[in-house]
Parts: C-alpha cells; structure tokens; sequence
C-alpha cells in the first residue's frame, strides 16, 4: 500500500441573490468503496455534505493491465440534476421562511456513488496478496435534524451574509448611477420615438432622428460601462470575501454541525486475483448505518470546538478462503458494531474509533479494528491527514495512513424558497 494518499474534492458555493457563499468544510474522502475494504482512513464516516465530484488517486497507474490500480472517484448526482428551485435551506437542512422543516432533503441531495479500487501486493486483514479489488458504493443521508437555536442561527447567518455582500460588491455605487443614467435615457428614447412618428415637418424629423440616434448611442457605451463593471465584479467580489472578516465569520457559522445526523451507505465489491477479469469473484458486501450527535462548545466564536459521537452499524457479507486454501472460498456473515469520538477546534481534529467485527459462524475470525487519525487545515481546501492503529484481522495488522487532501470546484444553489 502506498504511504501517499492525495484525494482531490470539489466544494460547493452557494449562491444568495445572486451572491456566492463558499462553505469550506472539505475533509479527507472516505468512500463506501474504500471503507468496505478496510482501507479507508477511517471506517466511521461522520455524516457530512458530499461534494460535487471527488476523485483520490493513491497511485493511479495500471502499468499496462487491463484494471486500474489504487484509485477513488466519487460523484453527488444533485449537482447535476438538482431542480431549478433548489435552495440552500434545503442543503443545509434548515427551515425555510415559511417554516418547512428539511430535516429529509438530504436522502437525494447528499447521495453520493463512488467506485474505488485498490491493488494488495501483500496479504493483509482480509485482502489477500497480488489481487485487484475493485468495489462500488452508494451513500446517502436520511436524516439531519438541527434545533430551534441552530435553524435561527443559520438562517441569520444567511441574511447578515447577503445584505453584507451587497455592500462588498466592487464599483456598486458606479453600477447603481449607471442604471439610474440608463432608466433615464430610455424614457428620453421613448419621448423622441413618439415625436419621431408624430412629426410631419420633414426638416424638424431629421433633428429628431438625429436626436434619436444620439440617445441610442449613449446608452450603447453607458450599457458597455455596465457589462465591463459586472465582468470584473465576480473577481474582485472574491477577492473582498476573503479579506472580509465579518463574511468570514458568517461563513464559520454556515459550518456549524448540525445537532442529529444519520447516514446509510451499501457497497459491493470484487476481486481481480493477479489482476486479470478472469479470476473475478465476489469478494464482500456491506449495508451500514452512521448516527452523529454533535455537542458544541458554551462560547463557539471563541473556541469554534466541537465535539462529536458518532455510532456505527453494518452487515457484512463477506467470501473468505477456506481453511489452508487461497483458491476456495465460502460465504459467510458477518457484523460490526463500533464507536467514534471526534474532537474538533478550530483547524485541528482529532479522533479515534472503534469496531468489533463478529463472525456468524467462524468466531476465530472475529477481529477488531482501533485507528486514531489527526488532520491539519492549512488553508481553504487544503488538509493534511494522519492515521495509525490496528486493524481488522487476527493478526492484528498496523494501519498506517498520510494523506493530502486539496480542493476546488464551484456548484450553485438559490437562497430563495
């Protein structure tokens, strides 16, 4: 397994009236396909807001054989095929202007398909020696529930960061002249073209034709003025919001956890011995449920903390080799139960999990997996992610992981109900 994991996300922004809110919450990708394999840096996923399109790529290099190696990609069907009234009150599960809950808007909005595939050269847990496996998941999230507090909250958040936005949009004031310049010039249009028509004195209609003509030029270069302000506008916007430190506290807000989230995911998987299709053979399936509570800190503009729990669930049917064979396998079921423990402040987060995996039938198998992994934001979509522990299998195999993760990409949705 290669030391270096570089996983490539994509953030969303969120438009409000017609202003962009980037909400910069990217964290390392931990895919259903890569989590049924044992070899996601962690196997409990906090629920979370998928991204547009994500790809990690461990080593994406197949030397010439007909299945790619070491590879993740991951795609959110909403941002292709979201409606035309999607909102962010949707998204962000809170409740609109009229009151309507969206506690579950995330089963279709969040749901996310991933593939992944990764190449063994050495056997380890349940992967076995120069095989290819390759898995396919889909995840979803059914409920995401904040309070009272935390819907008033965002919904503030919303509107202090649209009225502010207003006021960072470059060369606004000259905009607004601008406009009024050309409201006042198209009624002047209006007055001469009724002249115009009007007038029978041939000498007296070609001052006004001249006339007519003129203001028609005018607003020609005064509208040219306006286009070049809004070509220059989404730059320079960009550039203030970063500056800005109230929109980047409004932006912190819009981060916040929300108090209930739970998550479903299902993958399958197969494996590729010495890489070639005609070896394939099922090798695991898994259905598994997530649930998060999420438990904040008294004074969140100080410490911006928070500390998370989050249980995990999941059926397993795994194809494992019979005893004192590689090539002959058989069917058997299998169950996790485990726990995480998050902790999060300001750019740092810390945590370890726990999961006890019970065989049906074959208790010698049973096994634990015990990870604890710390990951650094150096910048907006920029994280550096560690992992070390034991895990799955009766040999008790060390789990170690660094990983990179960058991210980039912009998607929209509408502030309005």
């Amino acid at each position: 397994m290669k030391n270096l994991l570089i996983i490539v996300l994509l953030w969303c922004t969120f438009s409000l009236q017609a202003q962009n809110i980037e909400l910069k919450d990217l964290k390392n990708l931990n895919t259903p396909g890569f989590q049924i394999l044992d070899i996601a840096p962690s196997n409990i996923d906090r629920p979370s807001n998928p991204k547009a399109f994500a790809a990690s790529i461990m080593s994406l290099t197949n030397n010439g054989t007909a299945i790619p190696k070491n590879f993740a990609l991951e795609v959110t069907p909403y941002w292709y095929f979201k409606p035309k009234n999607a909102n962010v009150f949707q998204y962000l599960n809170i409740k609109d202007e009229t009151g309507k809950a969206n506690t579950f808007t995330g089963i279709f909005n969040k749901m996310s398909i991933s593939l992944a595939s990764v190449f063994n050269d050495s056997t380890s847990g349940s992967l076995i020696k120069n095989t290819n496996y390759i898995a396919f998941g889909v995840k979803t999230n059914l409920i995401t529930y904040r309070s009272e507090k935390q819907n008033q909250k965002l919904k503030t958040a919303l509107a202090n960061f649209s009225e502010r936005i207003i006021n960072l949009r470059p060369n606004q004031k000259d905009v607004d002249a601008l406009e009024i310049e050309l409201n006042r010039i198209d009624n002047k249009i209006r007055e001469i073209y009724t002249q115009l028509k009007n007038e029978d004195d041939n000498t007296l209609k070609d001052s006004i034709n001249t006339e007519y003509q003129n203001a028609i030029a005018n607003r020609a270069l005064l509208q040219k003025k306006m286009d070049d302000f809004e070509n220059q506008a989404p730059d320079l916007l960009e550039e203030n919001i970063k500056k800005d430190t109230l929109i980047q506290n409004y932006l912190k807000e819009l981060d916040d956890l929300p108090l209930i989230q739970v998550d479903l995911a299902f993958a399958y998987s197969e494996a590729f011995p010495d890489n070639t299709t005609k070896n394939k053979r099922f090798n695991r399936s898994g259905l598994w449920m997530n649930a998060a509570v999420n438990a904040f800190s008294v004074d969140k503009t100080e410490l911006n903390d928070n500390l998370a729990f989050i249980l995990c669930t999941r059926f397993i049917r795994d194809n494992l080799p019979e005893e004192g064979s590689l090539d002959v396998f058989k069917r058997i079921n299998a169950f996790d139960l485990g726990f995480k423990l998050e902790y999060s402040i300001k750019d740092l987060s810390i945590s370890y999990e726990y999961i006890k995996r019970d065989y049906s039938d074959k208790s010698n198998l049973n096994s634990e997996r015990k990870v604890g992994t710390i990951q650094y934001k150096i910048s907006d979509g920029l994280f550096i992610t560690g992992a070390y522990g034991t895990n799955f299998g009766i040999d008790k195999n060390i789990f170690t992981l660094f990983g990179i993760n960058y991210g980039f990409g912009k998607s929209s949705l509408n502030s309005n109900n």
